[in-house]
């Protein structure tokens, strides 16, 4: 007889915590597995709303390591839905501890397998039916709309998964709390227009610290920095030669690449494109613009990644000039921020709404 030590954590959300009778059957991989076991602890109220519950089971079958769980819930008791953030195994001889994302919620009388990690790509999932069915139901769900016309589709209803948690609309309000008595609020927008970068920074307190961008923002060091660690790091690629379209040249470049020729730093693997052709005659706004950029990037001497020329329009010209580290510098500063333009529309319509269009 094995034993074995269940945590269970119900997820901190509306309506998460069930009534419901819930069962577990634990594997190990290799098609062996325990039978069913009811998860209930005695004049105990199980699986409240954000609550970890602890269970004991004992099976004939011993599983050293536990490879993947299956759960299934009923429909019992006047609250039977159910969301669940994590289950933990561990078999108490083994001492081998699994533990299993859940970050779900149970549908009723439906077998729901989990593996360690619950991640796979399509071609290796082993069990495509499940995948398949999760992901009609995904569709339901997560419907689009055009909500403004000419403008990239938005969500139609936020479903109830990406609705913050309980806990954190707490703590929202205790922070609106906290800038109601800083004043913070009040130096946000209660101020009119903010003139200086002093009255900006102004409204950062003890509670919102002051960040480091606040003192390095300017730097070509920190603009290269963004582009690996800010919103959209998937962008930049290695640059094995200069795109026709982009006009940049030799000696534009001669006093950035410390000494070497742009097929010499292509060679070297030092220089990196991005290119936001995606936004190229995007829809605007009357009197607004989205410049759909070429960015060309070398890694310096000390590591860093640094741009050494942007174009904000696709097709060079007269009227499209490329800019340089070398121009008067708040030429070179808005030339930076207007890409930041495009880097913020590309986010917003592509990595976070997910509407790139598939080939």
């Amino acid at each position: 007889m094995t034993t074995y030590k269940i945590k269970i954590k119900t997820g901190d959300r509306l309506g998460a915590g069930t009534n419901a009778n819930v069962e577990i059957v634990l594997f190990d991989g290799s098609g062996k597995h325990t039978k069913p076991a009811k998860l209930d602890n005695w004049f105990g109220d199980d699986f409240e709303r954000g609550h970890v519950d602890v269970f004991t089971i004992k099976d004939d079958t011993n599983v050293p390591e536990v490879a993947e769980i299956k759960l299934r819930r009923d429909t019992a008791g006047l609250f039977s839905d159910w969301y669940v953030d994590q289950v933990e195994v561990m078999n108490k001889n083994t001492k081998i501890t699994s533990v299993f994302p859940v970050l779900r919620w149970i549908r009723p009388n439906v077998d729901l397998f989990i593996a360690r990690h619950d991640t796979f790509l399509p071609q290796f999932d082993p069990r495509p039916q499940q995948r398949n069915a999760e992901l009609q139901e995904k569709r339901s769900l997560y419907e689009y709309e055009e909500k403004i016309p000419g403008l990239p589709v938005q969500v139609k209803n936020v479903p109830e998964d990406e609705v913050y948690s309980i806990s954190k609309k707490w703590d929202i309000a205790a922070k609106k709390l906290r800038l109601r008595t800083e004043k913070g609020l009040d130096k946000i927008f209660g101020c009119g227009p903010w003139k200086t970068f002093d009255d900006l920074t102004s409204v950062y307190s003890s509670y919102f610290k002051r960040p480091k961008a606040v003192d390095d923002w300017k730097s070509d060091e920190s603009f290269g920095w963004q582009r690996l660690n800010s919103v959209n790091p998937n962008l930049i690629y290695l640059c094995k030669e200069i795109p026709t379209k982009f006009g940049v040249t030799e000696d534009d470049l001669a006093s950035f690449l410390e000494g070497l020729t742009i097929s010499e730093a292509i060679s070297k693997k030092r220089l990196f494109l991005i290119d936001l052709e995606i936004l190229d005659g995007v829809t605007c706004f009357k009197e607004y613009v989205c410049p759909a950029p070429i960015a060309l990037f070398f890694v310096n001497d000390k590591g860093q990644l640094v741009p050494v020329a942007i174009q904000l329009f696709q097709q060079k010209g007269p009227d499209n000039p490329v800019f340089l580290p070398s121009d008067p510098p708040n030429t070179w500063l808005f030339a930076k921020m207007w890409y930041n333009v495009a880097d913020t529309s590309y986010h917003q319509s592509v990595s976070h709404l997910g509407t790139k269009p598939t080939s």
